[in-house]
């Protein structure tokens, strides 16, 4: 097979990834639209604060491990013996502490304040935080061997079972309960099929390494402070709305957070592709081959994340409208103030990737630890008084200042430079694009969507924010075919 440029090989995987993420979150819109007319507000509110209370665990989890078991992988690269000992060490080690700490997280829950049903919600999706937590492991072998369709069909094939589920336990008139139990076995159908595939390049067995352990926490403990304070601005605006404010609120808020949700995992499923790149290339001190790959993955997030937040603001009442019901219509004005936060979430993934792939993960612990104080103070203060809206500009604030801090640092340290003249050429273009579907903005959603993509990539073309090099680059393999590794 021919040989493919690294953007080809990065676009490749990203390309196969978003056929199969565009499949899975069309399923998950229709999970949500499913849940919505069933639950209600105050039922989805539930769910929201159940899924709220165990992602404080798993991120507890993370302590900086998954991104730095990629960055391992890659900077290990081809050495066989030391990557199966780096993944089972690090399976071995998730396994147990998920375990522990997940079993710890419904048995707190029954000592809060929450209603009974909610409390037995968080017995029942256990299971897909513990699956979730195991797959990230495994997903970062695929990601090193790019593999990453493999991925993308185990989350469609997980998305279904869990979608099936939820429809059939609505036509079935069950409740919050059940459901929870049938999305935990769609996710443990994403795990499943992840480890029977990534068993065949990669080592899963027991290995209780210690020492390896040690190693691996002493890299990423500065990732893992972070983390603690990111959860703290990640999860607490939930949690203090369901103390502070009706359930109903909760469930307006969440719908429109999980909208969120969906659409910021297309940049962490880049990054998760670009990171063993750029680390490698950043360990064999090539330069040039960073800088090309940083800028065109900036400029791709650019390009994605301009028309999603002028969307957004255009269309996101009646989008949420139509993915939720005419109960949560409150719900669009607060995805019209997340979606500033989805703009510059995909730009600071590649930023906060990119910083550990330098290594320079404990220069940015002081900007986390403010970031999160500072945000947590004013969901104490203004949440009780301003209820979602309050959470929703809060976490805007906080992206945005994670974004810029984690940018300024992680291009302080490579030195790159950011495309600057295609940034503003694609905020142009996107501006074009809302200033087109304003007027149009009470006609039938799926034709506006539609025309505002047509216009906005007209315009991409011709102000020149992308040029048919670039496109062929990021698109087209040298050769014509993908090397025989990457089938």
């Amino acid at each position: 097979m021919a040989d493919m440029s690294e953007t080809g090989m990065l676009a490749w995987n990203t390309a196969v990834q978003a056929i199969g993420k565009i499949v899975s979150t069309a399923l998950g819109v229709v999970m949500i639209a499913v849940m919505t007319r069933r639950l209600g507000q105050d039922g989805f509110g539930m769910y929201t604060t159940a899924v709220s209370f165990f992602q404080i665990f798993a991120l507890l989890l993370d302590l900086g491990i998954n991104v730095m078991f990629v960055q391992m992988l890659g900077e290990n690269r081809g050495d066989r013996a030391a990557e199966d000992r780096i993944t089972s060490a690090t399976y071995t080690f998730r396994l147990a502490s998920s375990f522990i700490l997940l079993t710890l997280a419904p048995i707190i829950g029954l000592s809060l304040h929450y209603p009974w049903e909610l409390k037995l919600t968080l017995f029942a999706i256990w299971g897909a935080f513990l699956s979730t937590s195991l797959n990230q492991i495994v997903i970062g072998t695929q990601q090193r061997h790019l593999k990453m369709h493999i991925v993308a069909a185990a989350e469609v094939a997980g998305r279904i079972v869990m979608v099936g589920g939820v429809i059939l336990a609505a036509g079935l008139g069950w409740s919050l309960v059940p459901m929870a139990l049938l999305i935990s076995l769609g996710n443990f159908t994403n795990f499943l099929v992840n480890l029977l595939v990534a068993r065949r390049y990669a080592s899963f067995a027991w290995n209780w390494d210690v020492r390896f352990w040690g190693r691996l926490l002493k890299r990423a403990w500065p990732i893992g402070i972070s983390i603690v304070f990111n959860l703290i601005y990640y999860r607490a605006d939930t949690l203090i709305l369901s103390y502070v404010r009706p359930m109903s609120e909760v469930g307006l808020y969440g719908a429109a957070y999980r909208v969120l949700e969906i659409l910021i995992t297309f940049p962490f499923m880049y990054a998760g592709v670009l990171l063993p790149l750029i680390a490698h290339a950043w360990v064999q001190r090539d330069n040039a081959r960073y800088d090309r790959l940083l800028r065109a993955s900036y400029l791709a997030m650019l390009l994605l994340a301009a028309p999603l937040v002028v969307g957004a603001f255009v269309v996101g009442t009646p989008l949420m409208q139509a993915i939720a019901g005419q109960d949560f219509t409150a719900s669009g004005r607060i995805l019209k103030i997340l979606a500033l936060a989805v703009g510059v979430i995909f730009l600071g993934t590649i930023s906060s990737h990119a910083i550990v792939a330098i290594d320079a993960q404990r220069r940015t612990v002081p900007l986390y630890v403010v970031v999160a104080l500072l945000t947590l103070v004013g969901y104490l203060i203004l949440i009780p008084r301003y209820g979602m809206y309050a959470a929703a500009w809060l976490t805007v604030f906080s992206e945005t200042c994670v974004a810029v801090g984690t940018t300024i640092i992680s291009l302080r340290r490579s030195r790159t430079r950011l495309p600057w003249a295609q940034f503003a050429k694609c905020l142009v273009a996107s501006g074009i694009m809302g200033l087109v579907i304003w007027p149009l903005r009470d006609l039938w959603l799926p034709a506006i969507i539609v025309l505002g993509g047509l216009v906005y990539f007209g315009f991409t073309l011709s102000l020149g924010a992308v040029t048919e090099k670039s496109i062929k680059e990021l698109v087209f393999f040298k050769q014509g075919a993908p090397p025989a590794d990457a089938v």
